[in-house]
Order: C-alpha cells, then structure tokens, then sequence
C-alpha cells in the first residue's frame, strides 16, 4: 500500500473535478422535495384525496412505497441507487398502487354497495377551497416555511458542515454505507455499522438521504430543512383542512402557527428517523380523519380512504418503529369519536353483533400481542433505557411557551404562550364538540406522559418508556394536539369577536374595528409580536447547537480546522484504506465526510465482541499480538488521533463513552503522515509483517 507524504504540503488535493460536479444547494434541496412529495402526491390523488390533503399526506404516502421498495429490492438484489426510483421496484409499487386506487374508485361493480350512514355529506371531501383562500394557505405555508428555513440555514453555517451529536454521527455513517452497499431496508440494511449483523432498524431516512444527489452532508442538512419547512406545515395544513369544518381565514392562520413550534426542529437536530416520522404524522393523521368523516358514501370510497389513511401510516411507522404509539396517543381517540355511534348501534342489534364486536377486539389484541412479542428485544431496550428524573416545573415552563426540553437555550418569553391560551380556549369546546373532545383527550394524554417522563422514577413513568422517556421525544405530539385546538380557539375568538357593526370616528376606533374583522390575522400578527419572527434567534441556535464547534451543546467533536483536514486526507488515502481512532475526536467523520472508511463509525460501544476488545485494548499494539491480528484482518493500516483535552470544548474532542485505549495507542508503534493542529494520521507500523 502506498505511503502518503509526511509533509502537510505535499499531501494530494481533492481533484478540482469533484468539486465542480456536486450539484447545488438548490438542486439537492428541490431533489428532496420533488422525492418526498411527488410519488405520494400521485398516489393520494389515484385514491381519491385532493387538494391540500393530497399534497400534506403525500410525504407518509412516498416513505410507505420507499420502504417496502427497499425491502424487496434487498430480497431482489437490486441495488438501493437513484435510477432503481424509475427502473427498480419504486416505480413499481407507485404505478401498480396508483393503477389499484383508480380501479377500485372507477370500474362499474356489478351491485352498487352503499354506506348506512346518513349523516354528514355524500363526499368523504371538502368543498374546493375559493381561489382567495387558497392564496391565503399558499402564504401561510411561505411564512411558516421561511421563518424556520431561514434561521435554520444560518444556524447551520454552510451546507456541507456536519451536525456533532451521537446521533447525528451515527445516521450519516449509515447513509455512507447505505450509498456504498446499496442496501435500505430495515431488515439489516445497516449491518455495516452492527458488525455485519442483520438487525431490525428503521431507515426512512437513510433510504430518502441517500438517494439526494452531492455528497452525504449536505443531503443530511438539507433534508432537514425540506422537513422541517415544507412538510411539516403542509401536513398541518392538511390536518386542519381534515379537522376544521370551515376554512378561510381560520385555516391559514392555523396553518401559519405551524411555523411557530419548536419541538419538530429540535428533533430534526441530530434524531433524524424520529423527527421524520414526527413531521409526517400530521398528513398521516389527515387521511385518517378523513377516513373516519361521516357520510352518505359508497363503500368503494370508505374503503379508498381508508387504504389510503393505512398507507400513509405505514410511511410513518417506516421512518421510525415509535410512531405506532405516536398514532396511538394521537389517532385513537379520534378513531374511537367517530366509531362510537357505530358500535353503539351494531351493539343494539342482539348478542350476534355484541360477540362478534368482542371477538374482533379479542383478535386485535392478539395481533398487538403478536407485534410485540416479534419486536420485544427492541422494546425491552426502549423500556428499560436509563433516564434521570426531569424538572416538573420547567417541563410546565415548557408547555406554556414551547421551549425546547433538550440542552440549554435561551428562555424567551412569553414564548408561544399566545398558542397554548388559544388551545386552552379551543378545548373549552369539548363538551359540545365530539372533534374538540377527540384532539383534548389526545393532547390530555400527551401532556400527562410529558408529566410522567419528567417526574421520579415510579410505576407509572414506564408509559413514557416508549419514547425513551425523553421529554423531547413525547413533547411533538403536545405541540401537534396544541396546533389543532388553537385552531378550535381561533374560531372560538372570531365568533366572540369578529362582528363589527358601524364605522367608529376616531383613529382608535377603527383600528378597533379594523382588529375585529380581521381577528385571526390580528392574532397572527400579535404572535409574531409576542414571540418576535417565532422566535427567530432561537431556531439559529437550536442549529447552532449541533453545527458551531464553539456553541455545541453536549461538546464539539471536530474543531474548526478539523474538517478541512478530514477532507484532505480523505482525498489523499487509498480507496481501500481503513482507519482506525477514537470516534469521539473527529474520526468517525472520516467516513460520512471523506469516504474513507474506519473501525468505528459511530460513538457507542460496537455490537461485536471483537472490536469492544480491540477499543478496550489498543493500546497493547506492541505487546499483545492479538491487537494486530484483529487490525489485520480489518485491513486497518492508518490511526487518527487528536491530542486535544476532551472536552468538547478546546479541540473537538468529547469524552469517550468507551474504548479510551483508543486514544492511547503509543508513538512508538506509528508513523506521521499529515497533520494539522492536534490532529494527526499515522500509519500503523507496528502491525507491519516481517
């Protein structure tokens, strides 16, 4: 294998070519949306969905054709790469599905089947929206959208920095291998980083990440941004388009509130399948309102919807496993609402019908059992995750504004405390609102498993188990629960309100009845004046948090030299170098950033009982030949090393989570080949065969 050159200077750059070829910013982020969006937007539109509904759902629509293409292309051994999306079982699964939905909606059935449901409309649609209200959504959407894309790409600095979280590390070195292998599915599509070991993981968002044209960096930091500034508000205005029984004014407004929350962009910092899967549950749980929706329907459109509804919710539980919980807390009682006058008549028809209704709950929680003893090792590991007791009262804090429950940020206040009194008035409505009984109930059980995660460790506290019980896991959905009774208060307020009768003379006055023609405008405005532009510094600095070496939250992992250095030996190592080091100074990157390949590539403590001794070990390379044997046969020829103090602070180095041999590997048993500050690659010389 060829030596690099010792001197810094002669060290080999990325060819220029490289740097010419990757596409744009702008490419790879109209890339992302045209994936996620596209296919699902086809979809749902073959199945009967339009307008806004199509477009907010058709992320959760594209992610449940995407996994089931992964796997089968696994099973298939077609290789997981952007032309498999027009060649490969992509374009397969969308076209025979989108031929389905079509069929069932149009073909003439020979007896026509028809709901006995009376009530309500002949449509499971509404009404088109006025081409005034339209414009409107179309501007609240652009408001949400830009007051979270903009902050969001200062915080992140430049497209191509990578986020420094543990998680973060761990996802682009997963899309790394996914790129290289080929492979997506969540039935072992990330081996490489288990030891080679097949495992359950959910990859919706390796699947879409790799698939974006450039490198793996910016993809990531893009993805973020469609997410959380297109998707997001789009499923919210879908939901509420579902949920509201008018729409004007009232619909962009809520809509628009969207953009205020906080709690999907902290996720989307570094827990990307979780965050993914949080920001399409909106659309998911559209379609299923819909589904739900009385009226005097034919059977071939209820069950459309409901096929549709069901689809979307497995692009949800792709992206990751907890969403089926998050459908739960959140979808349940909105089913339950809309059933309970149909069970309550089938129940009125004789035993016949009483057994058959328990024989069916009987089967479901056979098939819940069933699930769950299938993905018990996951749960248990879920369940049983050790997390220190909360703040109750700063978790209360945190409610009322929206503040973010991860790290430390700045507390701005009032918040979005406009958003939870609206909420609070909206679901004052529930005793004569079934709809507003239905969101109350599941923001109600959203708040107490909040409450749960945050107080001592008793009985009780396993119901948040899982979500970790982590406060910023479970606080999305109180958000999303928040979003739509605000938007029961926004119409509470312009009934209250909104009637303005003659036309007052003096300048107060106007402005007074100006306000009260207008009162979900005036409120948005107050919003943004209360939490100025949402709370536009804040988002900066969520991002900043996992981009700035110097404001990292939990330590920097690569100093701000760091990376041009990883990016000059990347470019200048043999295409089938291994490296070994310390994943926590920087070396893991290697791989997601540069190509090039290392022993470690993410910070946790490796499956395999090998590598545990080798990082436990390492620092016996010269007298204990079983270290060479094992980096031997890992090809492993090169070590990095960063001699900065750990903590994360200096350097770019955190304290290890384990293997600190791997930081203490001697001189003696290297060879210098670049540096840059106190970061150095060697090679290994010690392993060198005689």
């Amino acid at each position: 294998m060829n030596l690099l050159p010792s001197a810094p200077t002669a060290v080999v750059p990325v060819p220029a070519a490289v740097a010419v070829s990757s596409p744009s910013a702008p490419v790879t982020a109209a890339a992302a949306a045209a994936l996620l969006l596209v296919p699902g937007w086809l979809l749902a539109r073959s199945w009967g969905a339009r307008g806004v509904t199509a477009v907010g759902s058709a992320p959760s629509l594209t992610l449940g054709v995407l996994g089931t293409a992964t796997l089968l292309a696994q099973r298939t051994g077609q290789r997981w790469e952007p032309t498999a999306l027009l060649t490969g079982w992509p374009m397969l699964l969308l076209v025979s599905a989108c031929a389905v939905g079509l069929a069932l909606r149009r073909l003439p059935l020979p007896v026509t089947i028809t709901s006995r449901d009376t009530r309500g409309t002949d449509t499971l649609d509404r009404d088109r929206l006025p081409r005034r209200e339209r414009l409107l959504l179309l501007a609240a959407i652009t408001l949400a959208g830009g007051l979270t894309a903009i902050p969001t790409a200062l915080g992140t600095g430049s497209w191509d920095n990578p986020a420094q979280a543990s998680d973060a590390v761990f996802h682009l070195s997963a899309t790394a291998y996914v790129r290289e292998t080929g492979t997506a599915s969540f039935l072992g599509g990330l081996a490489p980083m288990y030891g080679g070991t097949a495992v359950y993981y959910p990859t919706g968002w390796h699947a879409v990440a790799a698939l974006l044209p450039g490198d793996v960096i910016t993809g990531a930091n893009l993805l973020v941004v469609v997410l959380a500034a297109l998707v997001w508000p789009l499923g919210v205005a879908a939901l509420l388009r579902e949920v509201l029984p008018g729409a004007g004014s009232v619909l962009a407004v809520g809509t628009a509130l969207s953009g205020s929350v906080v709690s999907p962009l902290l996720l989307l910092t570094s827990v990307w399948p979780y965050g993914m899967s949080v920001v399409m549950l909106p659309g998911a749980l559209a379609l299923l309102v819909r589904a739900v929706r009385s009226g005097k329907v034919g059977a071939r459109e209820r069950t459309a919807a409901w096929i549709l509804a069901l689809g979307a919710c497995l692009g949800v539980l792709i992206a990751h496993g907890a969403a089926v919980f998050n459908l739960a807390v959140l979808g349940l009682p909105v089913v339950v609402a809309a059933g309970v006058p149909a069970w309550r008549s089938v129940w009125r028809r004789g035993v016949g019908a009483r057994v058959a209704i328990a024989a069916s709950g009987a089967l479901l929680l056979l098939l819940l059992a069933g699930g769950a003893w299938t993905m018990r090792r996951p749960l248990a590991a879920v369940f049983n995750y050790p997390r220190a007791a909360g703040n109750i009262w700063e978790t209360l804090f945190a409610v009322v504004t929206d503040h973010p429950l991860l790290a430390t940020f700045t507390p701005w206040m009032p918040g979005n405390a406009l958003v939870f009194a609206l909420a609070v008035w909206g679901a004052a409505a529930w005793r004569r609102d079934m709809r507003v009984r239905a969101w109350a109930v599941g923001t109600g059980i959203s708040l107490l498993l909040l409450l749960l995660a945050s107080g001592p460790a008793w009985p009780l506290r396993a119901l948040a188990g899982p979500w970790y019980t982590q406060r910023a896991r479970i606080m999305p959905l109180l958000t999303l629960g928040v979003l739509v009774l605000a938007a029961f208060g926004i119409q509470q307020a312009q009934r209250r309100w909104g009637a303005a009768k003659g036309a007052p003379a003096s300048a107060l006055g106007r402005g007074l009845t100006l306000m009260r023609q207008h009162v979900p405008a005036t409120l948005l405005v107050i919003s943004l004046l209360a939490a100025p532009g949402w709370r536009w510094g804040l988002r900066a600095e969520l991002l900043e948090a996992i981009h700035d070496p110097e404001r990292i939250s939990y330590g920097a992992m690569l100093s701000a030299g760091e990376l041009d250095f990883i990016r000059r030996i990347g470019g200048a190592l043999p295409d089938d170098a291994v490296v070994l080091g310390d994943p926590s100074n920087g070396s893991a990157y290697l791989w997601s950033v540069a190509g090039t390949k290392v022993l470690y590539p993410s910070r946790p403590r490796p499956s395999t009982a090998e590598l545990r001794w080798l990082g436990e070990n390492a620092d016996q390379i010269e007298t204990d030949p079983r270290v060479c044997e094992i980096l031997n046969r890992y090809g492993v020829e090169y070590y990095y090393s960063d001699d900065a103090e750990p903590d994360g602070l200096t350097g770019g180095v955190r304290k290890p989570l384990w293997g600190e041999a791997l930081a203490r590997v001697p001189r003696s048993a290297l060879e210098e080949v670049d540096s840059q500050n106190s970061a150095t690659l060697w090679r290994i010389t010690a392993c060198d065969a005689e």
